[in-house]
């Protein structure tokens, strides 16, 4: 078991490990909860900062998870990342704002 991934050890016969995705790249979690920073840490290099994370929920708004929420972990949750800051630029062909 590593701290990053508390995946237990496979031969213990009470143990399956939750298969979740963030940004379409898959990770096991044996624990029924995983806080923000937990997830922020499981890629590898970790999400940065700069990036935040969200919950997708089928049917209803995505959830943003800040780094001390907690969610309670299922088989097959996903998770995707977008910037936390949008600089849309300008729209004119001059550079100013149309």
């Amino acid at each position: 078991m590593t701290a990053k991934n508390p995946v237990p050890d496979k031969d213990d016969p009470g143990h399956k490990p939750f298969t979740i995705q963030i940004d379409r790249t898959k990770y096991e979690w044996s624990e029924e909860k995983i806080s923000g920073a937990q997830l922020r840490s499981l890629p590898e290099p970790p999400i940065p900062r700069e990036r935040d994370i969200f919950l997708v929920v089928p049917g209803h708004p995505d959830r943003k998870i800040k780094d001390d929420d907690t969610v309670e972990v299922k088989d097959g949750l996903r998770f995707f990342t977008a910037p936390n800051t949008i600089n849309p630029g300008s729209s004119g062909i001059d550079g100013k704002p149309a």
